[in-house]
Formats: structure tokens, C-alpha cells, sequence
């Protein structure tokens, strides 16, 4: 009965606002996500993380490479560096750069992600090529994954690049911080597909 009093309440001010179920629906997962995220940030941040490089490697695997057979394992290898890696990652390296470069102005915005595409991106991009091929526990695949992170760093940096410097601008100037993993991992999809097809070749050679 109180589930039911509180669904009749929810529905009621999506009536009273006249917003649609799904914008309805859309608000109740926002305020989920933000009881949660205030409890354990990481944690969520981490997960979202995980789920996100999973599901890109999923699009990339289905979409972009049309495989017959779907690798369970490389799908398996995104999510496990994303919520291990990525996740808390980029937790921590946004907080440096909200500390090193207060104000949430256009000028702030522009150096954070000089900062971010100029110092970060050029290191983070081959940790996080090397980290799956270390996931996948072969020597085999560390040195083809070295061997072909020389031939490909440029194509990978240079697509870092081109989806996340519009992006990371929009979120350090318009985004709250508390949102701004979030952002960046549903921007990441984009990314996690590139970078599953560039890494995956390598990868499953």
C-alpha cells in the first residue's frame, strides 16, 4: 500500500507538471542517482564507469565490427578497467583540477582541459591500452599491445582529442562537478567505441 501511495503521488505530479512518463520516469532515476552518489561517490562513479566501457565495447562490437561471434571476454576486459581504472580515475584527476583551477568560468573551463587534453590524455591513453591487454594475462598480448600502441598512439590520441575537447569543455563550464564522471562516461561512449575498435584489433589479433 505505501508503494502504491507513493507511485499515485509520483504519477500525480507528473500530471500537475504536465511532464510525460518518461520525463517522469527520467527524474526518478536522477534523484536515485544522486541519493547514491552522495553516499558513495566512488562507488557510483566506478560502476557508471564499468557499465558504460561495456556497453561501448557491446555497440562497438555489434555495430562498427559486426562480428558473427560476440567476444563475452572483451566486453568483460572494458568493464573491468573501466570501473578498476577509469572510474576512479578520472574521480580523483577532476578534483585536482577543480582544486589547481577554481571558478566556473569559460576561462577556467579552457584551462582545465588544456590541462586535461595537454598532460593527461597523452599519458592516460596507453595505461589505458596496456591495462586490458595486462587484464587479458599473457605475455602475448602485452607486446602485441606495445607493438601496435606505437603504431596507433597518434590515431588514438588524435580521436581522444577530437571527442573530448568540446566535451571537457562543456563539462568544466557547465556541468556540476558531482556530475561531470557521469557526463564524461555517457560522452565516453563515443570514446570506448573508437577506442574498442583500435584496441580490440589489437587486442584479439
Amino acid at each position: 500500500p505505501i508503494q502504491a501511495e507513493r507511485s499515485s503521488r509520483g504519477a500525480a505530479r507528473g500530471r500537475a507538471c504536465g511532464c510525460s512518463p518518461m520525463a517522469v520516469a527520467a527524474r526518478r532515476v536522477v534523484g536515485v542517482y544522486d541519493r547514491l552518489l552522495g553516499s558513495a561517490p566512488l562507488r557510483v562513479k566506478s560502476a557508471s564507469s564499468a557499465l558504460i566501457a561495456g556497453f561501448g565495447d557491446n555497440l562497438c562490437q555489434n555495430a562498427v565490427e559486426q562480428r558473427e561471434s560476440y567476444d563475452f571476454a572483451r566486453t568483460a576486459r572494458f568493464m573491468l578497467v573501466g570501473g578498476v581504472l577509469v572510474g576512479p580515475t578520472l574521480h580523483a584527476w577532476y578534483e585536482v583540477l577543480a582544486t589547481r583551477i577554481p571558478g566556473a568560468t569559460a576561462m577556467a573551463a579552457a584551462k582545465r582541459v588544456a590541462l586535461d587534453q595537454g598532460v593527461f590524455a597523452p599519458v592516460f591513453v596507453p595505461v589505458f591500452t596496456m591495462s586490458l591487454a595486462a587484464v587479458e594475462g599473457s605475455q602475448a598480448a602485452l607486446h602485441d599491445a606495445a607493438t601496435r600502441l606505437r603504431k596507433d598512439y597518434v590515431d588514438l590520441l588524435s580521436g581522444n582529442i577530437a571527442i573530448w575537447t568540446p566535451a571537457m569543455f562543456i563539462s568544466f563550464w557547465r556541468v556540476p562537478p558531482s556530475y561531470r564522471v557521469l557526463f564524461a562516461n555517457i560522452v565516453g561512449i563515443a570514446w570506448n567505441t573508437y577506442a574498442s575498435w583500435v584496441i580490440g584489433k589489437r587486442v584479439t589479433a
